[in-house]
């Protein structure tokens, strides 16, 4: 298994003509993945002084490296271009490759110090790709947008961790929970504080402004690691932050489980309301976000599962979904949802493509991500019937703007002032397509490695 895992990363690397910097950040990755499998995962085990890992740290992980190379696969215009030093000897398949491996290292540590550096340290390149290589002027307003809402969220934390590490006397995640070091507060306020950064980096409703900003200024490599990847961080840290403070069910946290989940079904309404192709997309992100951080916190077996589910299939469906919009700008040359039209008369294979992603994001069957929706919902639903009931609200309004989604897309008339005849689209976002739907459908066969 490792040494066909290292074949075929090596092939595509060799494919993409990646330089010797990406080819050590890649193969590095897949090493530490390869060091990770390498033992059963029915509990956390500590593999080092400073790597810890499970089941879920191995899905994340794992999720990291196939995003990752779905983005350069779709990333015609920056492959093709030859890997063009921008800044500093950079390109934007070294950006790719630092979030990839500092994505990695966050999903596989067992200090919460280091997991907080490698939690910020992906900021860093994100940063950068958004600001050398998006597309439009407003990309450094998009850039410090995200930047002032992820730091600024982050430093309550930040304190939170350097005081309890002065009280427990280490900062090892499985430590800490074994000698109860926490168990000494009430974690109900403290909580709230210490999620604060990862509810912005999921995000919730309300502090949401800087996702569909990013999504809309960054290149397609970086909305595809934002959604597929980037927005996992907050998940995962949630989950992490539960296991080992310990945290119970109390007032607070049903507060955020009601406002999330009324958050995810308002941001499932503005999604039929977008008129920019990207924005939708974005906000249809928030939407799910919402439903995992919601039937996580009604602290069910089956919830932490169906939210574990709902991150990694909306971590391959909705970067394919940007791949596909970035195709349709290739030919109209504009976002807007009114000029896209008209797609199956021109490329009817690609429409097909987008029919299946559109079916799949509303959760048809047997997708990955029918499974997860249906165990969110009656995770809800174990809770309280009214969560059930605003789940499902959530789930009908999702098939509604997919709906939506596809209709205006790729029916109508198309414009004679944004097509150019004899416009070849290139391959690739076919290969990347066809991928991330074998990925969701034969996911299928095998739930137990997704329900961890």
């Amino acid at each position: 298994m490792s040494c066909v895992l290292m074949l075929s990363v090596s092939c595509i690397l060799w494919g993409l003509g990646m330089n010797e910097v990406g080819w050590l950040i890649m193969v590095c990755a897949v090493a530490l993945l390869v060091v990770m499998m390498d033992c059963p995962f029915n509990f956390y085990i500590l593999k080092s002084e400073w790597l810890g890992v499970d089941e879920m740290s191995v899905l994340m992980v794992l999720l990291c490296l196939l995003v990752s190379m779905m983005s350069l696969v779709s990333s015609t215009k920056e492959v093709k271009n030859g890997f063009v030093v921008l800044m500093s000897g950079w390109s934007v398949v070294e950006m790719v490759m630092f979030i990839c491996l500092g994505s990695v290292l966050f999903f596989s540590v067992c200090s919460w110090m280091d997991f907080f550096f490698f939690f910020e340290f992906s900021l860093v390149p994100t940063f950068f790709l958004i600001l050398k290589w998006g597309y439009q002027p407003e990309r450094l307003q998009a850039a410090v947008f995200m930047l002032l809402y992820t730091v600024g969220s982050s430093l309550p934390l930040l304190m939170s961790l350097v005081y309890f590490w002065s009280y427990v006397k280490s900062d090892n995640m499985l430590l800490s929970k074994m000698v109860g070091g926490w168990k000494d507060f009430n974690m109900n306020w403290p909580w709230l504080i210490m999620s604060l950064s990862f509810l912005v980096k999921l995000p919730v409703y309300g502090a949401h402004a800087w996702l569909p900003k990013a999504h809309v200024e960054a290149p397609l490599s970086g909305s595809m690691l934002l959604a597929g990847v980037l927005l996992k961080f907050g998940g995962y840290g949630l989950i992490r932050l539960m296991w080992f403070s310990e945290v119970t069910n109390s007032t607070i946290v049903l507060f955020v489980l009601v406002f999330s989940l009324w958050g995810g079904v308002l941001s499932s309404g503005v999604c039929s309301c977008q008129s920019d192709l990207k924005s939708l997309i974005a906000y249809s992100s928030i939407g799910h976000m919402a439903l995992s951080l919601s039937v996580l916190l009604s602290f069910y077996s089956v919830g932490k599962m169906a939210c574990v589910c709902v991150l990694y299939s909306h971590g391959i469906c909705s970067p394919i979904l940007f791949s596909l919009a970035a195709n349709s700008y290739e030919f109209c040359q504009s976002r807007s949802i009114m000029l896209s039209k008209g797609i199956s008369r021109i490329f009817p294979v690609i429409s097909g493509v987008w029919f299946f992603f559109c079916i799949l994001n509303m959760g048809f069957p047997p997708s990955l991500n029918f499974f997860s929706e249906v165990y969110s919902v009656g995770g809800l639903l174990s809770l309280q019937w009214l969560l059930g009931l605003m789940g499902g609200l959530m789930c009908l309004m999702t098939g509604a703007y997919c709906l939506i989604l596809y209709s205006l897309v790729n029916h109508g008339v198309v414009s004679s002032m944004v097509f150019k005849p004899g416009l070849n689209l290139s391959y690739r976002y076919l290969v990347s397509s066809v991928f991330g739907g074998v990925l969701l459908l034969g996911g299928t066969l095998c739930l137990d490695m997704f329900f961890v």
